[in-house]
């Protein structure tokens, strides 16, 4: 089967299920009467499926609708598959199977504002999936990675991470938009950035006298708890349009929550960044990326000037999307003060309680999703009317 298959949305959603049992695997006597052991071997995705599951979560579309501009919001113009806060592309998705631990990266278009509005506009355009898994998928490393059992919530310990199967990890990066965010608010509603502590202005004092932010008070607690939820609602959406692939190919895939977050960062080699000089009493080591693939817009990897630099060189640069080589819109007034009001409140969080964000992570793993082919002597034993056409017909479309 190629990446040229459909299949009815509507009919996707009325029968989507979570259907956690991989073929090859095997349910101990005591899952409530489930017990079962597959007489098949385990089969891993193929590339076709891989890509397609990648694509649906995070695949590069085209360009945002462009209504959206003039506020002035926007990081890029990149149109994905799931939505993005302010096109910033906070998530990113990492995989692992029998053969190693991947990063889909899509790579940057290198037009500030693409011709080509939409990438998938036939049939024809779908090897562009292909294409984009094959030149983006880059290898971290062999082996599936070697998550403990332990660390693995006890709903799913016999069925995750299994040989076959595939779990997509998807990190939350919050840093991109906890600055873009910042700058975007200041601008539009002149936030009096506030220390809930101190009760005094958080780095902006200057700023305030001027008349300059005049808004509401924004505290820190308060910006920092937007960003968490924000960011990582993407990656339930993406989660949500990987598990819909999924059922429309006849393959089997569940989301959980329960796997130690710790323990995943650990092994996927996040730079935990310990909190500097006194902090404050419920301050954690911050994920703050993995060096050389995900380092995030935060110290140490940038410094405060830096990483606000590079953020309003994309919007406002000669390459960015609203400088002169791209929608070429003038800079609102006085945005030179504002971004220093900006840098101002980062310093001061970052110097005073040595954490950025303070309260919130700069990373997160909100959610995995696992795919695999389903068991179908399972699924007719016990639950058989949850199988669809494309379940049944799964390993003769595709793996012939």
């Amino acid at each position: 089967m190629s990446v040229a298959f459909d299949a009815p949305l509507f009919d996707t959603m009325f029968r989507r299920r979570t259907k956690r049992f991989p073929l090859g695997g095997e349910l101990p006597a005591r899952r409530a009467g489930l017990a079962y052991k597959s007489s098949e071997p385990p089969v891993p995705l193929n590339e076709t499926e891989t890509a397609l599951l990648c694509f649906a979560g995070v695949g590069v579309t085209g360009v945002t609708t462009e209504e959206i501009r003039h506020l002035l919001g926007h990081l890029t113009v990149t149109g994905r598959t799931s939505a993005t806060p302010c096109a910033s592309l906070t998530l990113h998705l990492f995989l692992t199977n029998d053969d190693g631990v991947f990063y889909y990266k899509p790579e940057r278009p290198s037009e500030i504002i693409p011709k080509e509005k939409v990438r998938i506009a036939s049939k024809d355009d779908r090897d562009k999936i292909i294409q984009d898994y094959r030149r983006n998928l880059v290898k971290l490393r062999d082996g599936r990675l070697p998550v403990p059992r332990e660390a693995i919530g006890s709903a799913f310990v016999d069925m995750v991470n299994r040989p076959g199967t595939t779990v997509f990890m998807p990190v939350a990066d919050t840093t991109r938009e906890y600055i873009n965010m910042l700058l975007t608010g200041i601008a539009q509603f002149r936030w009096r950035m506030w220390d809930e502590v101190t009760n005094k202005p958080a780095g902006v004092s200057r700023w305030i006298r001027q008349g300059l932010l005049n808004g509401e008070k924004m505290t820190i607690s308060s910006y920092d708890n937007m960003l968490p939820w924000l960011c990582n609602l993407e990656a339930g959406i993406a989660s949500q349009n990987m598990m819909l692939a999924a059922q429309a190919m006849g393959l089997g895939g569940f989301m959980m929550h329960t796997i130690n977050f710790q323990t995943l960062m650990k092994l996927m080699n996040f730079r935990l960044e310990r909190v500097k000089g006194k902090g404050f009493p419920q301050a954690t080591p911050n994920p703050v990326g993995i060096d050389g693939i995900l380092e995030g817009f935060c110290p140490p990897y940038k410094d405060i000037d830096q990483a606000v630099d590079e953020i309003v060189e994309m919007k406002w640069g000669p390459g960015g999307i609203y400088g002169p080589e791209g929608y070429n819109l003038p800079v609102p007034k006085e945005y030179a003060e504002l971004v220093k009001a900006v840098k101002a409140f980062l310093r001061y969080v970052h110097e005073k309680y040595g954490r950025l964000p303070k309260y919130s992570n700069a990373m997160y793993f909100p959610a995995l999703l696992q795919a695999h082919h389903i068991d179908l002597g399972y699924y007719t034993k016990y639950f058989p009317e949850y199988l669809t056409e494309a379940d049944k017909r799964h390993m003769e479309t595709w793996h012939q």
